[in-house]
């Protein structure tokens, strides 16, 4: 079976979101379960959303939001209670009606490589129920934002 490679790109990171592992977040290998850091990086998402007035179901005020079209992950190393992630998020590949968003999941204590993930959006009209064009405030977004560059 093929591995999913996932390239992470550095010049595009325009987020980073920082989070506390809980204890229901772990598996019975007593590590962090992979359904949870689905859930982790949506979160990210939405705070990303958030920190720019937006809302991923209401992007344009007009009931234009994003679906996530794929998702794939490639994990990298195990991470247990109480750890800390930080996630970054990078966007790459617009399209007319969507873009991909690479995420980047490390441990805060050490900059140790977790996961790498990427996902599909795509714009959705929830009132028509059909893909929409990108919103005019999403591209707003992408251009008010300075690259996040660490060290």
């Amino acid at each position: 079976m093929a591995r999913v490679r996932i390239e992470y790109p550095q010049e595009q990171t325009f987020f980073h979101h920082e989070m506390a592992l809980r204890i229901t977040d772990l598996n019975y290998g007593n590590h962090l379960a992979h359904d949870t850091l689905i859930s982790l990086i949506h979160d990210a998402r939405a705070q990303l959303f958030i920190s720019h007035g937006h809302k991923e179901i209401d992007i344009d005020g007009n009931g234009t939001g994003v679906v996530v079209a794929d998702l794939a992950i490639s994990y990298r190393a195990e991470v247990f209670y109480p750890d800390t992630l930080t996630i970054e998020i990078a966007f790459d590949e617009m399209s007319r009606k969507g873009c991909d968003l690479v995420y980047r999941v490390t441990k805060a204590s050490d900059g140790g490589l977790v996961a790498v993930a990427k996902t599909g959006i795509v714009f959705f009209d929830y009132n028509e129920r059909k893909a929409a064009f990108v919103p005019e405030e999403f591209k707003q977004m992408i251009a008010e934002v300075q690259p996040v560059v660490q060290a």
